[in-house]
């Protein structure tokens, strides 16, 4: 059997100390860029790896950050996870992940983070929370998604309601009178001033937006634009398939859909029909994943800065990691409506 690459291996292939090769390897403290360089293809021509278990005995710690979060059948979803991972990487932590369907939910990968070699866990939160326990862990805790913890643990969130206000607003301004929103809520099940709010999900806080950005404008919504869809290509397609075959409903001249994923599907339907995008339909998106530039035509969609939203999470799980007892607290990121060829 081969013998295991040690750091002292690393080390004396390249002429360094072995705490210059720790320093490479935790991407901490500072040398000369060649020398790092140097480093960094001994330890990849020698095919070293951290001993984790060794690392957990000497210092308490694995350098791990483990993700819990739900499957890749979205795009959203492996964009995240990536940025999760550039994010840790920068501050010399490796991710592994876990992923649950929404039929079990988070709390079917709680026993496996128990399992595994983390220092501490970001939790992807993919419906409301029903059951607190699941923010009562052993571990140092952060929650990315759209569901309030009651502060009850650090929480990284997205500006819903006033991204989809702004670019339904956009359209509305634009001369647009019907815009159909695909991926949306019901209008009875959409929360508002004059009703006992309900429990808020992703859906109902963005088609809120949609909703305001008609009534600042003074604009009646016309809730047969207004379609529910499974988040996915097909769900897009399928949704505008049902409404441009609807007698009944007056013929979009917009559409917003609620992730990206929805608009690809929308945009694929409209052209197999023959609809002209943008001058026939004009669509927009949320998310700004890669595949949004690359479509035809590129999508124009809400960027809600996912790079700044994976790093506040890894930023606030490593201080929890290092000791920190700060009351949890939220943030929300910014966002921008990037423009592309969706749009006029």
């Amino acid at each position: 059997m081969a013998k295991r690459v040690t750091i002292t291996d690393v080390a004396r292939e390249t002429g360094v100390s072995i705490k210059t090769v720790s320093n490479v390897l935790n991407n901490t403290g500072s040398m000369r860029p060649e020398t790092r360089q140097r480093v960094q293809d001994a330890i990849e021509r020698l095919g070293y790896r951290v001993n984790v278990s060794a690392r957990a005995m000497k210092t308490g710690g694995t350098k791990l950050i483990g993700l819990a979060i739900t499957d890749f059948s979205q795009p959203f979803m492996p964009y995240l996870a990536d940025s999760i991972v550039a994010a840790a990487r920068s501050r010399g932590y490796a991710v592994i992940t876990d992923t649950y369907n929404s039929a079990g939910g988070l709390a079917q990968a709680i026993p496996e983070t128990k399992k595994l070699a983390a220092d501490g866990w970001i939790f992807f939160m993919g419906s409301p929370i029903v059951d607190r326990t699941i923010l009562h862990q052993p571990y140092p805790l952060v929650i990315v998604g759209d569901y309030d913890t009651q502060g009850l643990a650090n929480w990284v969130t997205m500006p819903n309601v006033e991204a989809v206000r702004t670019a339904v607003g956009s359209l509305l301004d634009s001369g647009c009178r019907r815009i159909a929103l695909i991926g949306g809520t019901a209008e009875n099940a959409c929360p508002d001033a004059d009703r006992e709010p309900l429990p808020e999900t992703t859906s109902t806080m963005r088609t809120r937006g949609y909703v305001l950005a008609h009534e600042e404008r003074g604009l009646q919504v016309d809730w047969r634009l207004v379609r529910n869809a499974t988040w996915v290509q097909s769900g897009g397609r399928d949704a505008v398939a049902g409404l441009l075959d609807d007698p009944d409903v007056p013929r979009p001249d917009a559409v917003m859909c609620l992730n990206d994923a929805l608009a690809i599907g929308v945009i694929h339907e409209l052209q197999r029909r023959g609809v002209r995008v943008p001058q026939d339909m004009q669509v927009i998106g949320f998310d700004n994943v890669p595949d949004a530039e690359y479509c035809m035509p590129g999508l124009t969609t809400i960027d809600p800065h996912v790079d700044d939203y994976a790093r506040h999470a890894v930023d606030m799980l490593i201080a929890r990691i290092e000791g920190s007892s700060e009351p949890a607290r939220k943030y929300v990121t910014s966002f921008d409506l990037v423009r592309r060829d969706s749009t006029r």
